[in-house]
């Protein structure tokens, strides 16, 4: 294979670099659409203050964005994917002392460990 041929089979989802930007492309649109869908499913239902619905939406919209179009904030892009990912989190701990009046600690776990992993497949794509 020459080097266009190469540059455009990775570029365009072939090699390794493809598979890690098709991954992250799935969870981080599941992860940032089930987001936004909850923060406005729950303000809509006036069930969290505005604030925090507003952070969950800025949150999955910021890591959509991020994951999508990678230079859409130059080299300051993963800097978004993360401000994206804690407000989510922050949003979400806010939520559940307003909801629940505790902190479901599994439910944290998990959102911590998918925050990892989109933020480790960031980097390696």
């Amino acid at each position: 294979m020459d080097i266009e041929v190469r540059k455009k089979f990775i570029v365009y989802g072939g090699g390794a670099m493809g598979i890690y930007y098709w991954i992250l492309l799935i969870i981080a649109i599941l992860y940032g659409g089930l987001t936004i869908f909850a923060g406005v499913l729950q303000f809509k239902e006036k069930k969290i203050n505005l604030l925090s619905g507003f952070a969950m939406i800025i949150g999955g919209l910021l890591i959509i964005v991020s994951s999508i179009k990678v230079n859409v904030f130059g080299q300051f892009t993963i800097f978004v994917l993360i401000l994206g990912l804690l407000l989510i989190h922050f949003s979400a701990i806010n939520n559940g002392f307003k909801l629940y009046g505790k902190l479901n600690i599994k439910h944290h776990i998990v959102r911590f460990i998918i925050s990892i992993l989109i933020i480790i497949i960031f980097l390696l794509r």
